[in-house]
């Protein structure tokens, strides 16, 4: 995270998508006013045999893609992982930065940073953010609908930060929002 400006980070963010891609990105990172980042970590006890999966699936939704991983892996992600994939390798046991090897290079696609983070939140967190708006007949509503309307009344980078401060704010649950300025 040191390398990044301000940025949120979201870790094990759930990707559900109608193009068939789904599963979970280790870690999403959003710099301010940038677009995102989505990293892979594979440690010494992970294995490689759903990387092929997760490249797909992160080539659909992140502008950048990372792979971070040990030089126990280093051999053979280098032959499976695309070009266009930032490679990291870290220490086998402290898992720290040891070597940028690459960095990546960015596409157009970058769902991660329009609707992917709203796609996250709860009924409870949708239906939050349209109390605030003075919309309470929320019951009869699907989340699609919750989205649709917000977004009728924000624009992408409105919505995303009340998505940020919403996941920042959540209590329990796997995937919550950290807010980590520069230094």
């Amino acid at each position: 995270m040191a390398s990044h400006p301000a940025s949120w980070a979201i870790p094990e963010i759930n990707i559900l998508s109608a193009e068939g891609f789904s599963g979970r990105a280790d870690l999403c990172v959003i710099p301010d006013g940038s677009r995102s980042i989505g990293y892979e970590i594979k440690t010494e006890k992970d294995s490689l045999s759903r990387l092929a999966h997760q490249v797909r699936m992160y080539d659909h939704c992140f502008a950048e893609r990372v792979l971070a991983t040990t030089p126990r892996h280093l051999g053979e992600v280098c032959q499976l992982l695309p070009e266009t994939w930032g490679l990291i390798v870290l220490g086998p046991v402290s898992h720290e930065v040891v070597e940028l090897k690459r960095w990546p290079q960015p596409q157009d696609k970058d769902l991660a940073a329009g609707h992917l983070i709203l796609e996250t939140l709860r009924v409870e967190e949708l239906n939050a953010l349209l109390h605030n708006l003075r919309v309470t007949r929320t019951h009869t509503m699907n989340n699609d609908q919750r989205r649709a309307l917000l977004n009728t009344h924000y624009d992408v980078a409105t919505l995303r930060e009340l998505a940020f401060h919403t996941l920042a704010a959540r209590q329990g649950g796997r995937v919550h929002a950290t807010r980590v300025e520069t230094s």
